[in-house]
């Protein structure tokens, strides 16, 4: 579709079109009522006998429009529709400029509007009083002159104030806050908030203000018995006390800025008395210091971050050789202790390999460097497949899965990977730490706008810690240790949902352990579209991240370690 042009020439032109075509229905409007009026569409009035029938009027107007009574119709229509279209153009082009696609106002819609319908209103009235008054335009040609110039003016002015009521409410509250009414109406009610305020913090701190109170009363009693001494003390004590309430609102908004964050806020105290003074270089200091306390603790957790990830790489090299080397002692079928000491290292290196990993990513998570890319995703689907993924640690833990509440599809705006993590962190959780031969409740269910996982547990050792304590890394529910895990699984989680923009939260009720994982609510995915079929990979390709180091032989693998060292 072709944009309107809205130029400068083009709303002079439609100006100009809208007033002329006006003025012109106007009158036509009115003469079509005289005509009818006058008898002129029937027989009794002819050219010959219109002086006869109207000796009052002018004969040469009378005989103009008696000759055009019958194009005054199509005029009429011709001049509506031209009107019409003006306006309908300066409506859509009211407050538009070429330039620009936002809302502009002009000199003339800066004028309050109020003000405006001030001036505007007043001279209409009397223009429109003098036409009314005025004589016959009939009778004398000169009275029709002033007519059509007084409809002029009134086109032009209506037509202006139309615009400018248009273009107000295309910039919305403009339309009523560009009034002089509502910013004294709003000057009045700050006014009243102030003193409704003060009021209310005198109030509040009546320990302090009753002291004020007392001394201006002793002022006031000399004032009143007057004395130019008690006039001239009265007035000092009020300057002392505009000058404190300015300083302690000073103090008061220094205070608001240090709450909401902002560290940068610096108080002014050259003009204070010296309690205030003091007491704003101690909220500046105060400011100062959590300014250095933040940045000594940004640059600490970057660099804890920093060699956790370097020490995790560092390690990670030498323990994958480790591995594979005990990986081939374990097919040279040895006996005795010497196989069991291949199970042991076997058993020892793959649980230091998850710490290593689990430290990576808990820095990852904890630290943002993670991609998230979040999709409508079936919480009840994704639940039932990482209980199909822990079914054999289930049953060896001696634990029952049971999910409820994942019939009815309840879809999460989550990342279906993340999330899987955090729920294979809690069943792994569970299957650690539950009591044997008891059931692990999986509930999904939706309150208004958010959907809610619950997973509840019986421990098998009593937790003697608190649940916000639980979530800290290197925490654990056991603190004998007898079980197999860093501690670092539920802070994963937590870190990996607020990635998500969810909420995870643990509850502790004797033995009972409760996890909830909360996730904005969506509506179901578009089905997808037809898709064309894709190229045969070839058999005998293999995709280049599919290769890790434990799939490398053994040539291969001792290269690496040898370029790693």
């Amino acid at each position: 579709m072709t944009k309107l042009s809205y130029t400068l020439g083009m709303k002079v032109f439609a100006c100009f079109i809208a007033v002329l075509s006006g003025i012109t229905a106007f009158f036509d409007g009115i003469g079509i009522f005289l005509a009818n009026s006058y008898g002129f569409y029937s027989s009794e009035v002819t050219p010959a006998n219109i002086g006869e029938a109207f000796p009052f009027y002018d004969d040469k107007m009378l005989l103009q429009l008696y000759g055009m009574r019958d194009s005054l119709l199509p005029i009429l229509v011709i001049s509506l529709l031209l009107f019409a279209i003006s306006v309908i153009y300066l409506l859509c082009a009211a407050g538009h400029r070429s330039d620009t696609d936002e809302i502009v106002p002009n000199l003339q819609d800066k004028i309050p509007l109020d003000l405006y319908f001030a001036i505007v209103c007043p001279i209409s009235l009397a223009i429109l009083f003098l036409i009314l008054e005025g004589r016959n335009p009939l009778a004398d040609t000169g009275a029709l002159s002033f007519v059509v110039i007084g409809s002029i003016i009134l086109a032009i002015l209506g037509l202006a104030t139309l615009l400018t009521c248009v273009t107000r409410l295309k910039l919305g509250r403009y339309f009523y806050q560009h009034t002089i009414a509502y910013q004294v109406i709003r000057f009045c009610w700050k006014m009243l908030a102030a003193v409704c305020s003060t009021i209310a913090d005198a109030a509040k701190s009546i320990s302090t203000t009753w002291k004020i109170a007392v001394a201006w009363l002793v002022i006031s009693a000399f004032y009143t018995m007057g004395g130019f001494g008690a006039i001239v003390l009265s007035f000092a004590l009020l300057l002392v006390f505009c000058s404190m309430a300015s300083q302690m609102q000073e103090l008061k908004n220094g205070g608001e800025e240090l709450a909401k964050g902002n560290l940068n806020y610096k108080i002014n105290t050259q003009r204070m008395f010296p309690l205030f003074r003091a007491h704003g270089k101690n909220l500046n200091s105060i400011s100062k210091g959590f300014s250095i306390a933040l940045e000594q603790k940004m640059k600490s957790e970057h660099l804890k971050t920093e060699l956790i990830t370097n020490v995790s790489h560092d390690i990670k090299t030498p323990l994958t050789s480790i591995i594979n080397y005990v990986d081939l002692l374990k097919k040279e079928n040895l006996d005795g202790q010497a196989a069991e000491y291949i199970e042991v290292l076997d058993r020892q290196s793959r649980r230091l390999k998850k710490l290593t990993e689990d430290l990576v990513e808990a820095s990852k998570a904890s630290t943002g460097n993670l991609k998230v890319q979040l999709a409508p995703t079936d919480m009840g689907e994704l639940a039932a497949q990482a209980v199909a993924e822990y079914e054999e640690k289930l049953e060896n833990a001696h634990l029952e899965a049971v999910i409820n509440g994942g019939d009815t599809p309840l879809f999460a705006m989550v990342d279906g990977n993340l999330t899987w993590r955090v729920l294979s962190n809690l069943l792994s959780n569970a299957c650690k730490y539950s009591q044997p031969h008891t059931r692990v409740y999986i509930d999904i269910k939706k309150e208004k706008d958010t959907v809610i996982l619950s997973m509840k547990n019986i421990s098998k050792d009593a937790l003697n810690i608190p649940a916000e304590e639980l979530m800290e890394r290197f925490v654990r529910g056991d603190s004998s240790r007898h079980t197999e895990g860093s501690g670092l699984g539920l802070n994963i989680a937590q870190s990996l949902v607020g990635l998500q923009k969810g909420t995870f939260s643990l509850e502790i009720e004797g033995d009972l352990f409760k996890a909830f994982v909360a996730f904005p609510a969506t509506e179901p995915p578009a089905p997808p579209a037809e898709e064309l079929p894709e190229e045969e990979m070839p058999t005998d390709a293999i995709p280049m991240d599919d290769i890790s180091m434990e799939d490398m032989p053994i040539e291969e693998m001792q290269e690496e370690t040898e370029k790693g060292e």
